[in-house]
């Protein structure tokens, strides 16, 4: 993760020691240097860059400090230094705690930001956030100077990692907000402090911490806690009908609701249409394949119209937009299709797949096929998530509409006892272990022409079967 800074002359290893309150081992050798940005991988410093060491659930930063050095890295942010404090490469700063520091730095670094005319939007839901961040930047992009949170950096490292990628001359900010447990988004809504924000859905996500849809919509609305009074908030209609009603929802808002059949709550008075909306009288047909995205590109829309971007603007940039990575992205191997949404799974986002699947058409003589891995953190509803997925899958395989599918991981077992329930098992493989011993077993399933849907939870790794489809369909000729 690196932040790339174009500031002031600020972001100086002075302004860095001021903020942190550490205390110089090795001094800089210029402390009112121009810094080029802050990164927490070693593997991305470039000179004129800091490097901040965290530890994280799998590395600790402090072992890549020599690295970082190497690197070109100016100043190192760091708890201890067990190396050559003598090494004149680079500055050491030490402070008590990384992760405090990188808060801190992003804290005072959105003073700047509120001083400079930077406008943050935050972006929070159960399903969707990516894209609807990825839509918005696009929208404002048409018409304002701007920048996105890189990748998925929603997390207490990735929102002020976000913060400190921000320029002094920047328009707006669209910052994703995540969470997956009670009081993150409270947390990181507090360092964020946006002006105004987008809530995208409420729906079963981490259920093992959240406990129900109420514990949920509480989790999301508390974003609305940390805009100023009026500060505009863009909800979709169904998480409305949640939200409105969560303790920690700020009433104190400016509440434009989105979405819904006739749409009614825009400005424009949207109006579904698939894949296109109609915004002040013009047809925009959107390059996503994904119903809900239609939704997506709403908040977009409402976004960019409060933001005074003009129709026309919003139009060219929602027609050529591409998908995010792994979320229903379309890919083509050789004659296989593969539509991949394997970043990521809750019972919604794999119910709207299996749709998206659904009224997809393979090539001639081809099969739909479906890779399922386990969805993670449901708590007490895993048994009977898995269990409607199992049902969803069954009513697909009855009307002929699915004809093979692979499950992957212990919780899966409850949708293989479903399909087995139903008859279907002659169609379905089931590993209980995701491995590289299956991956070949799992790609000679797959046949010319297919239409392959992938899904699961982060922790499944789907992607990782990308290289061994690839590499058995890519450049194969039909005979």
């Amino acid at each position: 993760m690196t932040s790339n800074i174009v500031t002031k002359n600020i972001w100086t290893p002075a302004w860095i020691q001021d903020v942190t309150h550490g205390r110089w081992l090795t001094p800089p050798t210029d402390p009112e240097q121009l810094l080029m940005g802050l990164g927490i991988d070693s593997r991305t410093i470039k000179p004129g860059r800091a490097f901040l060491a965290v530890k994280g659930d799998q590395f600790d930063g402090h072992q890549f400090i020599n690295k970082a050095i190497d690197a070109g890295a100016s100043i190192i942010i760091a708890e201890k230094y067990d190396g050559e404090s003598s090494r004149q490469d680079a500055g050491l700063l030490l402070v008590d705690n990384t992760v405090a520091a990188l808060q801190q730095l992003a804290i005072a670094y959105r003073k700047e930001l509120r001083a400079s005319g930077c406008h943050i939007i935050a972006v929070v839901g159960s399903n969707g956030k990516t894209t609807t961040r990825h839509l918005i930047h696009a929208v404002l992009s048409s018409a304002l100077k701007g920048t996105q949170s890189p990748k998925s950096f929603n997390n207490h490292l990735g929102v002020p990692l976000t913060l400190l990628g921000a320029s002094l001359d920047d328009d707006f900010l669209v910052a994703e907000v995540g969470t997956n447990h009670p009081g993150e988004i409270d947390a990181l809504g507090e360092l964020l402090q946006p002006d105004s924000a987008v809530i995208t859905c409420i729906g079963k996500e981490h259920m093992e911490f959240f406990g129900d849809l109420n514990g949920v919509a509480n989790e999301e609305a508390a974003i609305t806690r940390h805009l100023p009074d009026r500060g505009p908030v863009f909800i979709e209609s169904d998480a409305y009908q949640w939200v409105r009603k969560a303790p920690s929802f700020n009433p104190k808002t400016n509440i434009t609701v989105y979405g819904g059949d006739g749409n009614e709550a825009t400005p424009d008075q949207l109006k579904q249409a698939r894949q296109s909306l109609i915004v002040g009288g013009a047809t925009i047909r959107l390059p996503l394949i994904a119903p809900h995205d239609r939704l997506n590109a709403m908040a977009a829309v409402v976004v960019g119209r409060a933001m005074r971007v003009p129709v026309s603007k919003i139009k060219s940039a929602l027609e050529v937009v591409s998908p995010m990575p792994g979320r229903l992205e379309v890919k083509r191997f050789g004659h296989v299709t593969l539509i991949d949404d394997s970043y990521n799974a809750n019972p919604d986002s794999a119910r709207a797949a299996l749709h998206v699947l659904a009224d997809y058409a393979p090539g001639t003589s081809g099969r739909r096929m479906v890779i399922l891995g386990d969805m993670l953190e449901l708590g007490d509803i895993a048994e009977s998530s898995h269990r409607e997925v199992g049902q969803t899958l069954n009513k697909l395989f009855t009307s002929g509409i699915l004809h093979r599918a692979v499950l992957l991981g212990p919780l899966m077992a409850w949708t293989h006892d479903e399909l087995c329930r139903a008859g279907h098992v002659d169609h379905v493989t089931y590993h209980p272990e995701m491995s590289e011993s299956n991956h070949a077993n799992i790609v000679d399933l797959i046949r010319p022409n297919d239409v392959v849907l992938l899904k699961g939870s982060r922790g499944m790794q789907l992607e990782i079967l990308l290289p061994a489809i690839d590499g058995r369909f890519t450049d194969q000729t039909l005979e």
